[in-house]
């Protein structure tokens, strides 16, 4: 799986659990659950797309995620200028690397002005970061923002916080993340609440506290502060709201069939032992068409060298027809063949046409492969079919 793959997936699961999350789990009031449920999220998200097993990749829903979605073309290009040329996936390339920079560094400045908060002495503001808590003097309940914010020392509150600020350095063009982000700090906020009015003992007083400092000066992020303008209205609420019944534990289950969806997604991306170049490069994926030939084995069939060999051979070799250049032809032709059991390349044929020469050259140009490195199941050499896209792109 290349990096860009890679990404991709992490943002599709970050949005999925966190869609879950806003539909159907962030109103119940299980709140210590909904905050494992959101640290499981970000680990899985960036664990699952590594995550490869033999089940899932061999199933048949697998194998079409492969064919349909996962599977990426060699691009054979026609230029029709010489000198360099700038590519589109390079541009995005570096624009994805430009805001990587800003906003890891935009995290260094924000964590150099927390430093000098903690040292600040005249704070007007309490809040804890990390295992350091500081209380203003200003407020008089100082028993009652003790309690909330030695919770969010103890249960390292703060740690939750780096750590999805170095989620959103990575994925920081996703606009979901940022929600994430404000639905865990919330979480943490309705923690600490719940912890809070249990020395309380009164749910008006707490809420009349929490009032009473509404229009406070905003601390730095990263810290947890008592007082949050934005979220008064959310905390109010949920201090005074019932407990949910213990029959709403049943919407975390929803989870375990979203993990299996993307389990299934992030085997289809990964085959075992199998040749996947990225971007530019070639993308073999098993078809399964004929049940005596095997379409995913413990050992996949490999082209003499590796896949950078592959490509080489094949950019070296495929010529862009004339006649699609002169047409303007751009497209994708499929070459279905197997790898028999000597090595050699049998059954040769297109399997979705583009037109004017490209599908004869594409042809032309694998019957001039060596043998390959035949597949192994079970220690013995068998036979595998592959389809292999290659993509025709006409490039000023």
């Amino acid at each position: 799986m290349d990096a860009l793959q890679y990404i991709i997936l992490v943002n599709i699961f970050l949005s999925a659990f966190l869609g879950l999350y806003v539909l159907l789990l962030k109103k119940e009031t299980f709140f210590q659950l909904n905050r494992v449920y959101l640290l499981s999220s970000l680990f899985l998200s960036v664990i699952l797309p590594a995550i490869h097993t033999n089940w899932f990749g061999q199933s048949t829903i697998t194998e079409q995620i492969k064919y349909s979605v996962i599977a990426r073309p060699i691009n054979v290009f026609a230029y029709q200028q010489t000198g360099a040329h700038f590519t589109f996936f390079q541009f995005i390339s570096w624009v994805y690397i430009i805001g990587m920079v800003a906003f890891a560094l935009h995290l260094f400045i924000r964590l150099l002005a927390v430093k000098k908060i903690i040292f600040n002495s005249d704070n007007q503001s309490s809040y804890s970061f990390f295992k350091r808590i500081y209380l203003s003097d200003n407020n008089l309940s100082n028993h009652l923002i003790s309690v909330h914010e030695n919770i969010h020392a103890e249960q390292w509150h703060s740690a939750d916080v780096l750590l999805m600020e170095v989620v959103i350095v990575f994925n920081w063009f996703n606009p979901l993340v940022y929600l994430f982000r404000k639905e865990l700090k919330n979480v943490h906020e309705f923690i600490a609440d719940e912890g809070a009015l249990k020395f309380s003992g009164s749910k008006k007083e707490y809420a009349l506290l929490l009032v009473s400092q509404t229009f406070e000066t905003p601390i730095n992020n990263l810290v947890n502060p008592f007082f949050n303008q934005k979220l008064l209205k959310q905390r109010i609420m949920m201090i005074q709201k019932n407990k949910s019944q213990k029959s709403a534990l049943l919407k975390y289950l929803l989870a375990v069939p979203l993990f299996v969806l993307m389990l299934t997604l992030s085997s289809a991306s990964i085959a075992k032992n199998e040749a996947v170049i990225s971007s530019e490069k070639a993308a073999l994926l098993p078809q399964q068409k004929d049940t005596r030939i095997f379409t995913a084995v413990e050992h996949a069939p490999d082209f003499p060298g590796g896949v950078d060999k592959f490509y080489k051979f094949l950019q070296q070799n495929i010529k862009y027809p004339a006649e699609a250049r002169n047409k303007k032809v751009e497209g994708k032709v499929f070459v279905s063949f197997i790898v028999e059991k000597d090595g050699a390349l049998s059954n040769l044929k297109i399997i979705r046409y583009l037109g004017a020469g490209c599908g004869n050259e594409a042809l032309r140009v694998m019957k001039l492969s060596p043998k390959w490195n035949p597949g192994v199941q079970n220690g013995h050499k068998v036979r595998v079919q592959y389809t292999l896209p290659i993509a025709f792109t006409l490039k000023a």
